[in-house]
């Protein structure tokens, strides 16, 4: 019994000294880590540390590259004009000019015919900001301004944080890849690459939304709305046709309207038929409690 006991201490002394052996030798630090993070695998978690690095800026396609300085607005503006013109067609053909001349563009242009022979049209284009109020004054020329608004939106705030957002995506993608560098085996080198997907899918669509705020901001909009003035008088004589016309329109209006009246007015009629009914049974009441007969009618000779 006695020598049982002592091979139970032995044995458990040894675990022990196993165990603080394997302890020793799983993971070592990195020289030099400040930080360290995490990535869970089919066994064990690996711990991989790593030094902070300066900031990562990836370069925005359409964009300026590196951190935005945040030291002008950003505005996007848009204006919509109307205009009165003699000719519609030439029109059109001016306002491509205009475009041209300013170094924008054209983006749509529609005519279409309206009352007859009269047209009309709309034409949208794209100038740069700094040609704006060239732009404008020059299609005004082109004919009668019936109206114009201009709008200027600030997207300062969100310009600033779509910037923020991404600095902040790009110096975590760099961060995971540092990872990627040391991971060892399959499974921690899939979810690294599951996250590393996942920061690079919103760094996409953050310079999406960058490309298009810039290139709103950089090219305001512009559309034009113009048409032919309406003719002094009608080419157009009386036609038998038109008159027959207008007239079963204005008697089938005329019927409508008396139709809808009397059925609006059966409800008043029904209470006033009630109501003298009412009268007639009162005052027919009263007379026999003051025992007058009720006059009687004369019969011929």
């Amino acid at each position: 019994m006695h020598i049982q006991k002592i091979y139970t201490v032995l044995l458990l002394l040894a675990v022990l000294a196993g165990g603080l052996w394997c302890a020793g030798c799983v993971s070592p630090e990195f020289p030099g880590s400040v930080s360290s993070q995490k990535i869970g695998g089919g066994g064990a978690a690996t711990d991989y540390a790593y030094a902070p690095s300066e900031p990562y800026h990836t370069p925005v396609p359409g964009v300026s590259s590196g951190a935005w300085a945040g030291d002008d607005q950003k505005i996007i503006k848009t204006a919509r004009v109307d205009l009165e013109v003699q000719d519609v067609p030439a029109t059109g053909d001016a306002l491509k000019a205009i475009a041209t001349a300013n170094e924008g563009y054209v983006g749509s242009l529609s005519l279409q015919r309206y009352s007859g022979d009269r047209l009309s049209g709309s034409l949208t284009m794209r100038v740069p900001t700094s040609a704006f109020d060239q732009a404008l004054a020059s299609i005004a020329a082109l004919g009668t301004l019936k109206s114009q608004s201009i709008q200027a939106e600030d997207v300062t705030e969100e310009y600033v944080d779509l910037h923020a957002q991404r600095n902040a995506l790009a110096n975590q993608l760099a961060q995971y890849q540092r990872i990627m560098e040391k991971a060892e085996n399959v499974s921690e080198i899939m979810e690294v690459q599951v996250q590393i997907e996942r920061v690079q899918v919103e760094i996409d669509r953050i310079d999406g939304r960058l490309k298009y705020l810039t290139s709103r901001v950089d090219y305001a909009t512009i559309t034009v709305s113009f048409r032919e003035p309406e003719p002094v008088g009608s080419g157009e004589g009386p036609s038998i046709t038109k008159v027959i016309n207008d007239a079963i329109a204005g008697f089938v209006s005329v019927t409508a309207a008396l139709f809808v009246l009397i059925v609006s007015l059966i409800p008043l009629i029904i209470l006033a038929l009630i109501a003298y009914g009412l009268y007639r049974w009162w005052k027919g009441r009263k007379n026999r409690g003051a025992g007058v007969a009720p006059p009687q009618e004369k019969k011929p000779e």
